[in-house]
């Protein structure tokens, strides 16, 4: 095989189009409520694909939502988003490609602030959407963003201004409730469960290794046995099988073994 970089590399976000196996259920049902600016939580195990999902969608939501729909994908685990002032700006940013003012206000000022932003871009007939990926790390920052933020938000999702889109693990209702916050910025949404791949999904997925890794009849059987419907699991699979093939030296036991192994440990924590 040739020296060329394994195409089974992703093991966070999937980025590239190509990559992006399946989902289209999952997309439909969160773009059809898309285009009435109603919210969806998207709630799954760790490493079921959350993130994938989220940012395939934000990246299609312009095409298959409508012309007027303004995505803005915001992962809130980066450090730029753990902040009241660098949140808000990241998402005016996104809807509008300005900045807002915002230094040397107090919370309820920024507030006001984004709001009037958000209303704005919506008064152009723009459809602003959100994408809020692991929405935890929100939750976890109690005293700097506050309940004060999810009744903001809360506020503009109600009155049509925005739609929000958000991952997590657990509901939507038991994060913000376990953090401690009191608004019920949660019952605005409609909540899509993710789960592992369909048996439909796990055959396109091993069809795609087939050409991507250039694998033989047995190779996609091996695939499909290890990695399960499981969407990290195949991906894992695929990847020590590749690299397996490039060495010549193929073992499907011990390879089984390292793939036990490697999933074993990214599904910790």
């Amino acid at each position: 095989m040739a020296e060329d970089q394994n195409p089974f590399h992703w093991r966070g976000t999937v980025t590239e189009v190509g990559a992006f196996i399946g989902r289209d259920q999952d997309m439909q049902a969160i773009f059809t409520r898309l285009k009435t600016l109603s919210c969806v939580s998207v709630v799954g195990d760790r490493r079921i694909g959350k993130s994938s999902l989220l940012y395939q969608a934000a990246q299609r939501a312009g095409t298959l939502v409508g012309p007027n729909c303004r995505p803005v994908y915001i992962d809130l685990l980066s450090a730029k988003h753990h902040t009241l002032d660098g949140l808000l700006r990241a998402i005016v940013h996104g809807f509008t490609g300005e900045g807002v003012a915002l230094m040397g206000w107090t919370a309820l000022e920024k507030l006001a602030a984004f709001e009037d932003a958000v209303r704005r871009v919506r008064s152009t007939g723009v459809l602003p959407v959100v994408f809020l990926d692991e929405f935890e790390s929100v939750a976890g920052r109690k005293d700097e963003f506050g309940d004060n933020l999810l009744e903001s938000w809360r506020s503009l999702g109600n009155d049509g201004q925005m739609a929000f889109v958000t991952s997590s693990a657990q509901t939507l209702d038991r994060v913000t409730h376990e953090s401690g916050f009191t608004s019920s910025f949660y019952n605005i949404f409609a909540q899509t469960k993710l789960g592992e791949f369909s048996d439909r999904e796990a055959r396109s997925f091993t069809l795609h290794a087939m050409r991507a890794g250039s694998f033989d009849p047995p190779d996609e059987t091996f695939v499909l046995r290890a990695g399960g419907r499981h969407p990290l699991k195949l991906q894992v699979a695929a990847w020590h099988l590749y690299e397996a093939k490039r060495t010549g030296q193929v073992d499907f036991g011990v390879l089984q073994q390292r793939i036990q192994e490697e999933v074993s440990g990214m599904m910790k924590g």
